[in-house]
């Protein structure tokens, strides 16, 4: 865990630029994020929030809205980009804490996101366990992250622990953790990588998806 919150804090600087060279393409992502965002969107969170590029997007959507990140140099640059928005001191709460241990209360969401954080993580399942237990009974939590690919130099580059996921095998951790439905979706990105992006229930219903 010091070792990524230490590579994060050498990147800061540069984070947002390296994220749109690997997901050039992704807008599909986003517009899903905020579809899943219209129905009920009261408490949600960025898990992973960086520098608040989500963070952003969510506060037109949602009542509450937290970050929570491992570097605090990723969450000064997120107050940086609030201070001038008058509603931020109300309604963004930005937290420092690891997502292996969120610092958040059980059932505190109803919305979770996390953006192309979970390959960074030394134990993926333990976060997806932790996201199952801050969302409430009506909890979706939407994930992108990188499909299962071979490309060993996104290790060095950007502080990658797993080359992406195989869709099945991330279903199975999302059930393991609590998720009762997943539903995954692919779009291609740029450097020959492709997103997963991924919705999952708490407690599903037809009319979810």
């Amino acid at each position: 865990m010091e070792e990524m919150r230490a590579f994060f804090t050498r990147r800061v600087e540069g984070y947002d630029e390296h994220m749109l060279q690997n997901v050039a393409g992704c807008a599909e992502g986003y517009e899903l994020l905020a579809q899943n965002l219209l129905e009920n969107a009261e408490d949600v969170l960025d898990l992973g929030c960086g520098t608040g590029a989500v963070l952003l997007r969510m506060l037109s959507r949602a009542r509450n809205v937290v970050g929570v990140d491992g570097s605090q140099a990723m969450l000064d640059i997120c107050h940086r980009r609030f201070e001038e928005l008058p509603e931020a001191a109300t309604r963004i709460s930005l937290r420092i804490g690891s997502l292996e241990h969120l610092p958040l209360r059980d059932q505190e969401a109803d919305f979770a996101s996390i953006n192309l954080v979970l390959h960074h993580l030394e134990v993926p399942s333990q976060a997806l366990a932790e996201a199952r237990r801050i969302l409430n009974s009506r909890g979706r939590l939407f994930i992108s992250d990188f499909l299962h690919h071979s490309d060993e130099s996104m290790r060095v580059t950007y502080g990658d622990r797993w080359l992406g996921f195989e869709e099945g095998k991330l279903a199975i951790m999302l059930h393991n953790a609590g998720f009762t439905r997943t539903h995954i979706r692919k779009q291609k990105v740029g450097n020959n990588l492709t997103l997963l992006l991924v919705t999952s229930y708490v407690n599903y219903a037809a009319e979810d998806l």
